[in-house]
């Protein structure tokens, strides 16, 4: 649908047309020529009053494609969405979930331009939205993440998202070899998934020497080294606090800890993070308010690189005036000359 947008308002522009028109036609009823010119000089002198309020009315017609100059930015979002990031000990009463789904939404604002993918994990990860443009499909699956039942519920894997990770970039590296690579890695660091080969390794790993605990946790997360290179800037973000908090599942039940009986209470692990940070080559950030995460997006923000792109998600409005303007200025040449002769 067609829409306008007056330069000057619609009165004052009929205000000068008129005057504009009574300047001309009082010229040409004094000069003196034939009664034939004098309908052509009419007729012209219409056609520019006619040429100026179109003109002025600014017609614009609604267009869904725009070229605009966007940050060339790949972004992927790694979210924890187990139980645990469900307890309510971020910024006050909050679920970390809350607090992480705050923290891509404003990341999302300070990067808009950019494209966007997403991931989350349990003890196994999955691809959520592939790369994409559409900022809301990433803010709508994170609004989608829901608890689990604690009966179904089947821990966290912090390695489980390497694999999925390891994909994606590099699918944006060979695909769009010209734009930066950006990762933000949300979550409360736990590990409470237990596969077979770590029971069936666990006597093994309680016999070495306490001096070997520092290279044991190291190598815990030695998987993600693979990433390294692969990866422009970003962040790991710790949600969650040291004195932590309980859990309830998706039905209201509490969540106990089956070795005590007691409520299990989840605490951020800090160690684990800032591990998995090393070998992407990022930074750690504890984030207790949306704040924290300001200076590595500005960082972001600062290094990037901009490109033009057509973009079909974007509304815009073409003007229509330039398609009169040569129209116009034929005609005031005209009305020039006639008025010479």
């Amino acid at each position: 649908m067609l829409t306008t947008n007056p330069i000057l308002p619609i009165i004052v522009i009929i205000l000068l047309i008129a005057l504009i028109f009574a300047g001309l036609f009082i010229g040409i009823i004094r000069s003196h020529v034939g009664i034939g010119r004098k309908i052509i000089e009419t007729v012209i002198t219409v056609l520019i009053c006619i040429c100026i309020y179109v003109i002025n009315l600014r017609v614009m017609i609604p267009s869904n494609e725009a070229t605009v100059t966007v940050p060339s930015l790949n972004v992927l979002f790694v979210v924890d969405s187990t139980l645990s990031m469900w307890a309510e000990d971020y910024d006050g009463d909050s679920s970390r979930l809350d607090g992480t789904r705050e923290a891509c939404n404003a990341i999302m604002d300070e990067l808009s331009g950019s494209s966007f993918a997403l991931i989350s994990f349990t003890n196994e990860a999955e691809v959520r939205i592939p790369l994409t443009p559409d900022r809301q499909s990433i803010t709508d699956a994170l609004d989608y993440m829901y608890k689990e039942s604690k009966y179904a519920a089947k821990g966290s894997n912090l390695n489980s998202a390497v694999d999925e990770m390891d994909r994606i970039l590099t699918h944006m590296r060979s695909e769009y070899d010209s734009r930066q690579t950006i990762v933000f890695f949300f979550s409360d660091g736990e590990e409470t998934y237990e596969s077979d080969e770590d029971k069936s390794s666990e006597d093994a790993d309680d016999s070495k020497e306490d001096d070997e605990d520092g290279a044991s946790s190291g190598s815990a997360y030695s998987a993600y080294s693979k990433l390294l290179g692969k990866v422009d800037g970003g962040a790991v973000i710790g949600v969650g606090s040291e004195d932590g908090a309980t859990m309830t599942d998706k039905d209201g039940n509490d969540i106990y800890d089956p070795q005590t009986g007691e409520l299990a209470v989840s605490c951020i692990g800090e160690d684990s993070l800032e591990t998995i940070a090393s070998k992407i080559g990022v930074e750690y950030i504890h984030m207790e308010e949306v704040d924290d995460i300001d200076e590595v997006v500005e960082a972001i923000i600062a290094d990037a690189a901009y490109e033009a792109e057509l973009r079909e998600d974007t509304e815009n409005k073409e003007d229509t005036y330039y398609y009169v303007l040569p129209v116009l200025m034929l005609l005031m040449v005209s009305e020039i000359l006639l008025f010479r002769k």
